[in-house]
């Protein structure tokens, strides 16, 4: 399963790193693949995720509060879904 995740940011350089560094862990760590951030049209970043287990609530579990305790300004704008024909039909 693809997740699409747009946001819009307003940060330094290096609090975009941060971002980065912390999604390639999370994604690590619930064994995901992760590929971004490309500058979008519609939000200031895209990421590609790549899950197996298509429970993408584990990695904002994580993700959003290491956000508001690090103070970084990254505002989740939208995700979308993409699936394989054998994850559609089964």
């Amino acid at each position: 399963m693809l997740v699409i995740w747009k946001a819009n940011f307003s940060g330094t350089k290096e609090q975009l790193q941060s971002v980065k560094q912390k999604l390639e862990e999370i994604a690590d760590k619930t064994g995901e693949k992760i590929d971004g951030p490309y500058y979008g049209q519609e939000a200031d970043l895209v990421w590609l995720f790549w899950t197996k287990a298509g429970n993408i609530g584990l990695g904002g579990k994580d993700f959003l509060p290491w956000v508001e305790e690090n103070k970084i300004p990254i505002e989740p704008v939208s995700w979308e879904l993409g699936v394989t024909e054998e994850e559609f039909w089964g």
